[in-house]
């Protein structure tokens, strides 16, 4: 089969008029679609329409190069064995904001993990020092959060023929446990430190956890570091935490700069999720259709957060 001919295109807002007009010419086609990527090949003529947001510096691939080199070695073999068979992805949680009362605080303090996951590949032993000082030293955060989140892509893919979708599944994400153990190491580490520190604790998002007591930056930051978390200390002025039914809002000043971070309240929204399954179970029930489960433990564990002036959030990951 001759190889596919690759068009790059911009993805923006009119990808979605390009995909229409192709799928009413009736050609057979396969769509790969992503949060950062997408593609369209037309498999008549083997041509490969790749659209992306943004092109990425040939360093991040080489980055990610070096991550899947070191995965075949095969002294992790049983490592990565277990951790594919004991690693759910329903258990990763990026954040926690347990006190949902509107606070004012004239200083804080932000305690912030260095290239957490990258550490958290590292601590876990999945890429080697050679590997992880390659990635500090040639890739900027940006770059890095993509090289990483490369291991978690999975996109939905859609054949397409005679105007009509034929399939719609999910492409197998060979890496993605990887990813969600680097998820949960860094979770776990933030957990603990949070236990350890629940008088003083306001709410932490993915690798920063911010705290009320200036005074006990430095023996938190130990704490980090003791757990193999390297960290830095940001001083926060003007805190507050505001009360917004299902999320809480967090604004404060970082070296002048005006943040806002909105953070999910879990319980709010669990049972928003389950009052509406019950009411949708009541006119599944009336067309005598299978309900739809509301059994909490079944659902995914998984809230994402914003934050206003951050490079990237949790979703950026994705593709």
């Amino acid at each position: 089969m001759p190889k596919n001919t690759i068009i790059t295109c911009k993805l923006d807002n009119d990808f979605n008029k390009i995909l229409d007009q192709y799928i009413k010419t009736g050609l057979p086609l396969q769509v790969g679609l992503g949060k950062y990527s997408s593609y369209i090949i037309t498999t008549i003529s083997n041509i490969k329409y790749k659209f992306i947001t943004k092109l990425q510096s040939k360093k991040t691939f080489i980055g990610y190069a070096k991550i899947l080199k070191d995965l075949k070695r095969p002294e992790i073999e049983v490592l990565l064995s277990d951790m594919q068979d004991n690693v759910k992805e329903k258990n990763n949680v990026f954040y926690a904001n347990d006190n949902l009362q509107s606070l004012d605080f004239k200083n804080a303090i932000c305690v912030d993990l260095n290239s957490a996951y990258l550490q958290a590949l590292f601590n876990l032993s999945v890429i080697t020092l050679d590997t992880k000082e390659w990635i500090e030293k040639n890739l900027n955060k940006g770059e890095r959060m993509v090289c990483i989140g490369m291991l978690a892509k999975q996109k939905e893919i859609l054949h397409f023929n005679n105007g009509k979708l034929q399939q719609d599944y999910k492409e197998p994400s060979k890496h993605r446990y990887i990813f969600n153990a680097v998820i949960q190491e860094v979770a776990g580490a933030m957990t603990k430190v949070v236990s350890n520190n629940s008088e003083d604790f306001i709410a932490y998002w993915v690798d920063g956890i911010y705290l009320k007591n200036e005074w006990i930056a430095y023996d938190v930051m130990q704490e980090f570091e003791n757990a193999g978390f390297p960290c830095k200390i940001e001083n926060l002025t003007e805190f507050k935490s505001r009360f917004k039914f299902n999320y809480m809002e967090y604004t404060y000043y970082k070296d002048g700069v005006f943040k806002v971070l909105n953070l999910p309240i879990k319980s709010i929204n669990d049972s928003i999720k389950r009052n509406m399954n019950i009411m949708v179970n009541n006119y599944r029930t009336e067309r005598r259709l299978d309900n739809i489960s509301i059994d909490s433990e079944k659902k995914e564990n998984i809230y994402i957060g914003a934050l206003t002036n951050k490079q990237y959030s949790q979703a950026d990951l994705f593709d």
